[in-house]
């Protein structure tokens, strides 16, 4: 082999490390610390608007706990918000630092599933939220995307993400079809109320939109074919090649389409919103999918110069 030829990764160096991974988290906490300062946050309109709201329809072990949540900010507004809006942004910052990523990424893992169970109601899988309308929640793709920046070893960060992020793509997509398969959620009607609903929070242009939409006549097989696709996208996930590149591209399309039209793009301008919603953690998670399963391969120039050395017949020395 020529001196200085080396492997090359597929198409070129890795697009996303898991210190990239760090650094990407540290800005959306960041965002949601910031947005968890706006002053309805501080009131208790933010338990009533907010957390009451998600404890609505929910079985007795999720809603007991969100109800002493929501008593318990009723109770102290200010302080309690302050609390959230302050770790929050404190997590943030010491993802930025490497010294104190593995401390910050284990805070965010709990952190996260508290905000899951206690505020979000497992973001509302048990109560017949959709993955197209948000679910399985933002908070629980935190803590999927902090496993998944772990360094391994004593790397600081600068190594592929775990292969672990292809089964939770998968297992993502797979709870999508099913909770899309529930009853209430199998049936045009439920996209029409989806975009109802989204309408109401979103930006005027977008709400425009989403009211236009409700009103559209949708195919009754609408649903049928939304859940063929999010098996398409899991499945196809798992057989590597343009089968992989194809599944993910597909899962990019349907994230940005409910985070646009069922999503309101996380409602961020209504001055009520605590995160951007699912949308962007889909779309990071399945960069992180294709960082994450790509391999060394060698150059085509490589494996020649290789098999060059192997034909050439060894010559002895002429210096005694």
């Amino acid at each position: 082999m020529v001196a200085g030829a080396s492997p090359s990764h597929e198409g070129s160096a890795v697009p996303i490390t898991r210190r990239h991974l760090q650094l990407s988290l540290a800005v959306l906490w960041l965002f949601d610390g910031i947005l968890q300062c706006q002053p309805y946050m501080f009131s208790r309109n933010f338990a009533r608007g907010i957390l009451m709201p998600a404890s609505q329809g929910q079985p007795h072990f999720v809603a007991a706990p969100l109800h002493a949540a929501t008593n318990l900010v009723l109770a102290q507004p200010v302080l309690t918000n302050a609390v959230f809006a302050l770790t929050q942004i404190g997590l943030g910052v010491l993802l930025l630092t490497r010294r104190h990523a593995r401390w910050a990424l284990l805070a965010s893992i709990v952190w996260a599933l508290g905000v899951w169970f206690f505020g979000e109601g497992l973001g509302g899988i048990v109560a017949g939220a959709t993955l197209l309308s948000g679910a399985p929640g933002a908070a629980v793709l935190y803590a999927i995307l902090a496993a998944l920046a772990w360094p391994s070893g004593d790397h600081d960060g600068d190594e592929r993400p775990s292969w672990l992020a292809l089964p939770a793509w998968s297992l993502v997509w797979l709870t999508g079809a099913g909770l899309q398969l529930v009853a209430g959620n199998n049936s045009s009607k439920s996209f029409t109320m989806s975009l109802g609903s989204a309408a109401s929070g979103s930006p005027h242009w977008l709400s425009h939109i989403d009211q236009r939409l409700a009103h559209v006549s949708i195919p009754a097989a609408m649903a049928a074919g939304v859940v063929a696709i999010f098996v398409l996208v899991a499945l196809w996930a798992l057989v590597p090649g343009w089968t992989r590149h194809v599944a993910v591209g597909l899962g990019l399309l349907m994230s940005l389409v409910g985070w646009f039209l069922f999503q309101g793009l996380g409602n961020v301008t209504s001055g009520r919103a605590t995160d951007p919603n699912s949308g962007p953690l889909m779309i990071l998670l399945a960069l992180v999918v294709l960082s994450a399963q790509r391999r060394s391969v060698p150059t085509w120039s490589t494996s020649l110069d290789a098999r060059s050395e192997q034909l050439l017949p060894t010559t002895p020395s002429l210096v005694s």
